[in-house]
């Protein structure tokens, strides 16, 4: 054995690198990190990443929910755990610039994209059956109007006005709706 492979075997340190399951005992989601305990009873870890940069405002976050599993993995140094995968998670969040332009926020509530400043996802079937159930009553009065006649007082026959409004056409969704996007 070398000099140098004895002094690599006296540096080891107790921790091997790998990965570890554990519970999560607390998120903190202003800082993007963890808390967690280990199932084989070791000692807690603190402040797990969630993020490679927990100041960072983009990227993707999974925020895992307390009490699921999650496997933690070491920076090389060992110093510095970092969540590698989530079991249940409680919210999800992506974003790509930042959050007004380009992002996407995921709870078992809903999702909500670009801080939802356009309010809610159109219902595309419910919204064209009514509109074209006014494009039927629509038509329903064009028919009535066209085909109404006046009597006129003081002579003998009458005369249908001449038709002058004509029908409105059905929509069809495909002309508005955006199949990139799906619900």
């Amino acid at each position: 054995m070398s000099i140098a492979d004895i002094i690599r075997q006296l540096a080891k340190t107790g921790n091997p690198l790998g990965c570890i399951v554990c519970k999560v005992t607390a998120v903190d989601k202003s800082a993007r990190t963890v808390d967690v305990e280990p199932v084989n009873e070791e000692a807690p870890i603190l402040a797990c990443n969630l993020q490679a940069d927990q100041k960072a405002t983009v990227g993707i976050v999974q925020y895992p929910r307390i009490g699921s599993f999650v496997v933690v993995g070491f920076s090389s140094d060992g110093a510095a755990g970092m969540v590698l995968l989530c079991e249940d998670v409680e919210s999800v969040e992506i974003v790509i610039k930042d959050k007004d332009t380009s992002s996407i926020v995921m709870t078992e509530d809903g999702i909500v994209m670009n801080n939802g400043t356009l309010d809610g996802l159109i219902k595309i079937n419910e919204l064209t059956e009514k509109l074209n159930n006014l494009v039927s009553e629509v038509n329903a009065f064009v028919s009535k109007y066209n085909s109404h006649t006046h009597s006129v007082v003081g002579h003998a026959t009458a005369t249908a006005t001449p038709a002058t409004a004509t029908n409105v056409s059905e929509f069809n969704k495909s002309d508005y709706e955006n199949l990139k996007v799906k619900q």
